[in-house]
């Protein structure tokens, strides 16, 4: 119990050392994009008043809690809490130190941090039961869609149709009542593709997105369909790629190849590739 109280204590110092060291870092994202966004709803606006939040509406909830902050102890805050939440999913999924780190370490991880998008909070969603997983997940589509995609044929294969469609319900009643009542989001998600940040490798990527897949389906495990979300989409910016990577932390990884060293020659590569090309 001691040990235990300790070890909380320790995580606890390390976030307010984190949210303050971090709080005066650049921002690309949370500024002028979540940080209004979450201002504009607790003033009653829609969270497309922020003219760059594009994500789904609810993608809004956990950035309103910062946004009761001023700005930069807010951006403090959420850059830690997104740090801490990666580095709780790599544990729940039983990583090593090495491979934690290796992942932390890595440019898309460096890069959703310093950004301040939601990618952490949205990858989150494959620790959640899948009624409420696959909301979160779709959240970014881009991230998410392997994922649904997996879900859509698990069950209809095994003709589990009715369970399916209790699992799906919630997701697409949201999606339904988000494109009625945001119109906003569905017309600024069809122009994400000429984003200049756009780094998709549609159509090029489908095959390795679709292996992905098979290999999800064939060992049951949404995590590997959490990996091919990025490469089945025709928009991406360059960190979300980190959805990718947290799908190949489970366990079933090291059928082929131990996971702190598959970790480790993603983060290179990834290294190599964002300073070669300056993605």
């Amino acid at each position: 119990m001691q040990h235990r109280m300790l070890a909380f204590a320790a995580l606890g110092i390390l976030f307010v050392a984190v949210a303050y060291l971090a709080a005066g870092l650049p921002t690309a994202d949370f500024y002028v994009n979540f940080y209004e966004a979450g201002r504009a709803v607790i003033h009653g606006r829609s969270p497309y008043d922020a003219p760059a939040f594009s994500s789904a509406p609810w993608g809004v909830v956990p950035v309103v809690p910062f946004a009761l902050l001023p700005p930069v102890p807010a951006h403090g805050l959420y850059f830690a809490a997104s740090m801490f939440v990666l580095a709780y999913v790599a544990w729940r999924l039983k990583a090593t130190p090495l491979t934690i780190a290796a992942m932390l370490l890595s440019p898309t991880a460096i890069g959703a941090l310093l950004v301040g998008n939601l990618d952490p909070f949205v990858i989150s969603g494959i620790l959640f039961p899948p009624i409420l997983g696959l909301l979160i997940l779709l959240t970014k589509p881009q991230i998410g869609a392997g994922v649904a995609l997996y879900y859509l044929i698990d069950f209809a294969r095994t003709k589990r149709v009715l369970e399916g469609m209790k699992i799906f319900a919630p997701t697409v009643a949201a999606l339904g009542l988000a494109l009625w009542l945001f119109p906003a989001w569905h017309t600024r998600a069809l122009d994400l593709p000429a984003n200049p940040w756009n780094r998709s490798l549609f159509p090029f990527s489908v095959p390795l997105g679709l292996l992905l897949l098979w290999l999800a389906l064939r060992n049951r495990n949404p995590y590997f369909a959490l990996a091919a979300g990025p490469f089945l989409t025709p928009y991406l910016t360059f960190y979300s790629y980190l959805a990718a990577q947290i799908g190949l932390l489970h366990v079933d990884v090291e059928k082929a190849i131990r996971r702190d060293v598959l970790q480790v020659i993603l983060s290179v590569f990834l290294w190599i590739i964002m300073l070669r090309l300056r993605l």
